[in-house]
């Protein structure tokens, strides 16, 4: 996705092409694309303030009919349902964060899943690899060895 595009996520097909019909209704291009396990509406981010309130509320309200339906698809008998995000250990090690599923929902609504992960090692690294120098102290400690 290019910097100068909004991009807006859903897990059902149907509700992705309901939100594009409005927005093309209003007179804006959009372009759906498949990025597995999601569709996204990317749409110009260049658009009037208001029309941009009125999709965003739009969203909202199909994303929580979204929301609705996964949990619907995805329910068991005894109702467990669960988001997670995959982790990798510095030893290589492949684990599960569970998170809730609308807060994932949310944060990829806003980001694209290879930001998402990039966001989670970046904090795994931090983790793992303790500094306890400020960020500015870094950044004059590599331009000290760059000399």
């Amino acid at each position: 996705m290019s910097s100068d595009m909004l991009e807006f996520v859903f897990f059902h097909k149907r509700l992705a092409e309901k939100f594009m019909q409005r927005v093309e209704n209003s007179g804006i291009n959009a372009t759906l694309v498949h990025e597995e396990p999601a569709w996204e509406v990317h749409i110009p981010e260049d658009i009037d303030e208001h029309l941009n309130e009125d999709l965003n509320d739009y969203y909202d309200d199909l994303f929580e009919e979204d929301q609705d339906m996964y949990d619907q698809e995805h329910a068991t008998d005894d109702q467990y349902q669960a988001a997670a995000i995959e982790i990798t250990l510095k030893n290589a090690e492949k684990i599960y964060a569970q998170t809730n599923q609308k807060i994932m929902g949310k944060l990829l609504s806003i980001l694209t899943f290879d930001e998402l992960n990039r966001l989670v090692n970046d904090i795994v690294f931090a983790v793992e690899n303790p500094d306890s120098r400020t960020i500015c102290q870094r950044y004059r400690d590599l331009k000290d060895m760059d000399g």
